[in-house]
């Protein structure tokens, strides 16, 4: 009976002792900092423009390739024998080369995203650090899809990180 108390008594205590040792945690959503930060809407329109030239120059090379393939597919019978093999190898070169193209342009455009987002994700995050530290987190979530079900309002520090991050900005420029 002894040994049963003691057993309850520990089980009674463990969560005393943990309640006082508790972190105070804390939680951003990155997704709003990305869509509100002035350097990542700017960040995003300089992508969203590099990348218009790209697409404008797989959507001439696509045009062309469709009027080849309806050239050969439409006029195959005007051709002699050779023309049309020339053809068919001029439609598999193009072919060959816009699929390079495409491919060096989807690695272009990953690259780019890279050196573009970056900087900016590091200064969300040294942002967090700050506040965190100055309002004594001990951890700070990213309140990501389905990651934070519940939370205290007072607990969300994405309005304070953003604002660092804004007034950072501002007296950098």
């Amino acid at each position: 009976m002894a040994k049963c108390s003691f057993v309850l008594l520990l089980v009674l205590l463990i969560p005393l002792a943990t309640l006082s040792a508790q972190e105070k945690v804390g939680f951003v959503n990155a997704s709003q900092i990305f869509e509100q930060y002035s350097a990542a809407r700017e960040a995003e329109e300089t992508y969203q423009r590099e990348m218009e030239e790209l697409n404008r120059q797989v959507a001439e090379m696509e045009k062309s390739l469709q009027a080849l393939a309806d050239t050969l597919k439409y006029e195959r019978y005007l051709f002699s024998e050779a023309r049309l093999k020339e053809k068919q190898q001029e439609l598999e070169r193009r072919q060959q080369a816009y699929l390079k193209f495409r491919q060096d342009a989807e690695a272009k455009a990953a690259q780019r995203n890279e050196e573009l987002s970056k900087p900016i994700i590091e200064a969300i995050q040294e942002a967090t650090r700050k506040v965190a530290e100055q309002e004594g987190f001990d951890l700070v979530l990213d309140s990501g899809p389905g990651i934070v079900v519940y939370s205290k309002p007072e607990l969300d520090l994405t309005d304070k990180v953003l604002q660092l991050l804004e007034e950072s900005r501002s007296t950098s420029e």
